[in-house]
């Protein structure tokens, strides 16, 4: 484990530091802990900026962000209970860290990698949830114009958002037109890229990880022949 199971519980219930990416380097500072972080995300949804409802949004609060929360509230209590007696507190940070301090005085080795594998888990999945990956559409600098996809050699494409009769008996189409080929990365601050890929819109071809997006690399500097157009369109079901 590159962490300790203490270190997984920290990161969730207490202030901890934080490799944030500022103008390009890698900057240690003070993190909210991630639950805190994921309760305000979705209390943040239900106001506006002065602390009213928002009366513009349609959703009026982050459904998977509270899906989340539940679910992780739910399971530190669970486990609180299975360790001891003591009357919960109000927070699940609290709680997990009377968790931690109950579990570990009979905890074993096995049990404890297995808990740290289930905290860390979840650390990753909210940080997922409040840093979305950065999405950049593929487009060469020299010539403007997006590269194609190495699979299907398609550049864009049109996707049917939506459609209806028009009462003249056919239909009205509601179109938008995308670049075909998206690169999608989180930043490390290391120089390289975490959990990066590149993927079609079109055909729904997909390289992941390093190698796979060497390859793509590869493939972007050797083009294979096509003598398919360069726009397509896709419908998708309504």
């Amino acid at each position: 484990m590159t962490d300790t199971l203490l270190d997984a519980v920290d990161k969730l219930t207490i202030e901890h530091p934080y490799p944030a990416i500022i103008e390009g380097r890698t900057r240690w500072v003070r993190r909210d802990p991630l639950i805190r972080l994921l309760r305000e995300a979705i209390a943040s949804s239900l106001t506006g900026g002065n602390g009213l409802a928002s009366a513009a949004s349609k959703i009026p609060f982050d459904a998977d962000a509270l899906q989340q929360y539940d679910l992780l509230e739910g399971l530190i209590l669970e486990q609180l209970r299975t360790v001891t007696d003591a009357t919960p507190h109000l927070t699940p940070e609290a709680n997990l860290r009377a968790w931690y301090a109950a579990f570990m005085v009979t905890a074993d080795e096995h049990d404890i990698e297995l808990w740290h594998d289930v905290w860390h888990g979840w650390e990753t999945k909210i940080e997922a949830k409040l840093s979305p990956p950065v999405i950049l559409e593929l487009i060469d600098t020299t010539t403007k114009k997006p590269y194609p996809c190495p699979e299907c050699g398609f550049d864009w494409y049109e996707q049917i958002l939506n459609s209806g009769p028009n009462g003249k008996r056919g239909r009205w189409y509601d179109r938008e037109k995308r670049i075909a080929l998206t690169a999608t990365y989180r930043p490390d601050g290391n120089g390289g890229l975490e959990q990066c890929a590149v993927e079609c819109g079109c055909c729904n071809w997909r390289a992941t990880g390093s190698a796979g997006v060497r390859g793509f690399a590869w493939d972007l500097e050797n083009p294979p022949e096509h003598d398919t157009p360069t726009n397509h369109t896709v419908v998708i079901p309504m």
